[in-house]
């Protein structure tokens, strides 16, 4: 048996006597009573708007319309009780075709509520008489039209040209699919034919139905509604929220061992880190996917097709870069922390980061190329059944998948006594994995780059989703200065870290060496991933901050300057003076950027 297997199976054992049975008993019969409940309330229309306001009328005919609404708690008597019951606290009274309203707020809102259940209750009898066509003669096709890009470079200003001027009716309508016959659409419908296709019927009788995820595909028009702004942020939180909760059981359970010192069993075990750490993580991530599994059937109901099966799959494998990263930084916290409130404190800011990535530009959905940044953009459009190409889904996981896997490479290699067990500080344990990594035979300042890429990629995306809204001179500028300090500290830490923890002598020789070293491996990785994932905002002007110079040498001189910036300031003020190198290389990185991008600056 693996040893990461027998791990994972005594992880789930240990998880399990955290609760004795009678815990475990309560728990079961408190979710059935919930789920009992919440069905009970479904399926009656319980509502805490019940009977909220008190009217009185004395026309019968008026009670089927009231009972519509179980929002009115009404009375029906006669014309002198009526006047009675509004002289002594009901918020509305009806009188012949006459409605009175007490002087108060909540009659006036009882007025409001009234009009709309008249107006629901006149629709309802039109679309009984099974004649749709003559009961509603006018019908409206709705498209729902792309954004133009309004944020582009200035290869594309004709498009920009085209925007201002306007598209006329016709281009527009062609330039949706289906949109020249929706245009014209059937004639039968059009010119109030009696006949319909039982389709729609079936749609006008379930509008009440709908639930909130499903779209609307027939309406009146009252009832009409938009699409609904911002729905990425309810999936969001769906798939997002059990996320947390899971994570948060992973963290502890390693920050536990820590603090009672039972991982030293684990570690005088023979088995190599790896499996310890795999072993612990595989049964919670089985968990979460079991869990986000439940809620793409909820979402996307049971499959009846094999291409139904495809999107539940292609959900999934958009959630599960996201799991890996949420888990990766977990653990990292948890070996980092000293203690419970540090670990909080961790987990909750990196959540936060995280979620803001994942939420802001999934809220642009269907309307900015900045969208595709987050996979919670993929799992939208799979669920309004759009496809998703494969690199826009390299565009959107890639870079958690790899900062995933560089957090638990670093992570492995600190699990052990030395780290775990002992108050050292977070920087010195941070150092602590680098020194590992250059320790190794083929450990290099040239792989260490390479390896921080992912980790500046996603910054890079974090700050355009945090620089969006600012107006385009001063989101540029902030992107070009916070870029360059990303970039100069991931290509100078390794460094820091020979000359910090003496394992290369501070010479000259080797700061020049180191530099050439670092900037070249930096100037590999970076292309690499523009290559890979940048294709979706290429286009965009922070997609030019990301990738200037692509296919030119220049930005190799650039890496290699600026990195060297820093291995001489610490090689003439020693490492102490690393802060301040940093500062030196991002200013001269920036005024560089600056300069080439002064079209869009000034």
């Amino acid at each position: 048996m693996p040893g990461w297997l027998t791990i994972a199976k005594w992880e789930l054992m240990r998880s399990k006597l955290k609760f004795d049975a009678r815990s475990i008993i309560m728990l079961i019969i408190s979710l059935i009573l919930v789920i009992a409940a919440s069905y009970a309330a479904s399926q009656t229309g319980m509502s805490m708007n019940q009977k909220i306001y008190m009217v009185a009328f004395s026309q019968p005919d008026v009670q089927p319309i009231i009972q519509t609404d179980q929002r009115f708690d009404y009375m029906l008597v006669d014309r002198y009780k009526t006047t009675v019951y509004y002289e002594y606290g009901a918020d509305m009274a009806i009188i012949g075709n006459n409605v009175y309203l007490s002087d108060t707020r909540k009659a006036a809102s009882a007025a409001d509520a009234l009009e709309n259940t008249f107006i629901e209750y006149r629709e309802i009898v039109l679309t009984s008489y099974n004649d749709v066509n003559n009961s509603h003669p006018v019908w409206v096709t709705v498209h729902d039209l792309e954004r133009p890009q309004d944020f582009q470079l200035a290869g594309t200003e004709s498009t920009i040209d085209e925007i201002s001027r306007g598209y006329n009716s016709t281009a527009a309508l062609e330039s949706v699919p289906g949109g020249s016959e929706g245009a014209s659409g059937d004639g039968s419908v059009r010119t109030g034919s009696s006949t319909i296709s039982p389709e729609d019927i079936e749609a006008l009788d379930a509008i009440e139905g709908k639930t909130f995820f499903e779209k609307q595909t027939l309406s009146t028009p009252s009832n009409f509604n938009p699409p609904v702004p911002f729905t990425a942020i309810l999936y969001a939180f769906l798939f997002i929220f059990p996320i947390y909760f899971v994570s948060q059981f992973y963290s502890t359970s390693l920050m536990d061992e820590r603090t009672n010192r039972k991982g030293e069993l684990i570690l005088i075990a023979p088995l190599r880190s790896r499996d310890v750490v795999i072993g612990k993580t595989v049964p919670y991530l089985v968990i979460t996917m079991a869990i986000q599994a439940a809620i793409t059937l909820y979402i996307l109901k049971m499959p009846s097709t094999l291409a139904d099966v495809e999107r539940i799959i292609l959900v999934l494998a958009a959630i599960f870069p996201v799991i890996l990263l949420f888990f990766a930084l977990s653990f990292y916290s948890a070996i980092l922390s000293r203690s419970f409130k540090e670990l909080t404190f961790a987990s909750v800011f990196l959540s936060v980061v995280i979620s803001g990535y994942l939420f802001f530009p999934a809220m642009f959905a269907n309307i900015h190329a900045i969208s595709s940044i987050s996979p919670i953009t993929l799992i939208v459009r799979l669920i309004e059944g759009e496809s998703v190409p494969m690199s826009t889904y390299l565009f959107s996981t890639l870079p958690f998948y790899l900062v995933a896997g560089a957090v638990y490479v670093f992570g492995t290699s600190i699990f052990r006594e030395e780290d775990l067990f002992t108050q050292k500080s977070i920087g010195s344990k941070i150092i602590d994995c680098f020194e590992m990594f250059l320790s190794y035979r083929y450990g290099s300042v040239f792989f260490l780059s390479i390896i921080f890429i992912p980790v500046v990629y996603m910054t890079q995306l974090m700050l355009i989703v945090m620089l969006f809204n600012l107006p385009v001179p001063y989101s540029i500028l902030a992107m070009i200065v916070l870029s360059a300090l990303a970039e100069e500290i991931v290509k100078s830490i390794g460094i820091y870290t020979l000359f910090k923890r003496k394992l290369k002598e501070i010479t000259f020789k080797n700061a020049v060496r180191l530099s050439i070293l670092s900037g070249a491996g930096f100037f590999v990785g970076e292309k690499a991933v523009a290559v890979l994932t940048l294709a979706p905002i290429a286009s965009s002007a922070f997609g030019t901050v990301m990738t200037m110079g692509a296919m030119l040498l220049i930005p190799l001189l650039l890496h290699v300057t600026t990195v060297a910036i820093s291995s001489l300031v610490m090689y003439w003020k020693g490492p102490d003076a690393y802060k301040y190198a940093v500062i030196l290389a991002t200013i001269f990185h920036s005024l560089y950027n600056m300069t080439i991008l002064r079209g869009l600056l000034f």
